[in-house]
């Protein structure tokens, strides 16, 4: 009986190390439709240490022309660096009219403060530009 439980607490202790988890040192900020129908133009302070890492997803719709510019705007490159961008919709498929969203990942290079900006609006001439904006000051410890 004993060594039946020893094996059933081994076995939960492992069947936890398959999880997958974030890495250590990355903040999320996540804004959904709702929040950005309440503020189009949000801005937040956000905290990171050296080496850390910031995700970005912001709602977005393609299918209505509207698109986040996938470059982000960043005042001191020497803090902070985009590493990636990409668009996902509903469970990382494009399906037309649907939601979805727009995910960027910056890494905190070294301690400062750098503001990352960008906007969301239709792309071509007599589109509309910043229909809505999000605006970080990050500081890097």
């Amino acid at each position: 009986m004993i060594r039946l439980i020893a094996v059933l607490a081994l076995a939960l202790s492992l069947a936890g190390c398959g999880d997958i988890k974030k890495p250590p040192g990355t903040t999320n900020i996540d804004l959904t439709y709702d929040d950005l129908l309440k503020e189009n133009h949000p801005t937040l302070d956000i905290t990171l240490g050296a080496g850390g890492t910031l995700r970005l997803n912001l709602a977005t719709n393609p299918s209505t022309g509207y698109q986040w510019a996938a470059q982000a705007q960043i005042s001191d490159p020497a803090v902070i660096v985009q590493r990636d961008h990409y668009d996902s919709g509903p469970s990382g498929v494009h399906l037309p009219g649907a939601p979805g969203t727009a995910t960027w990942t910056f890494e905190a290079l070294k301690p400062g403060t750098t503001t990352v900006a960008t906007t969301y609006g239709q792309p071509w001439p007599g589109g509309v530009k910043d229909a809505w904006t999000f605006t970080a000051t990050v500081t890097v410890h």
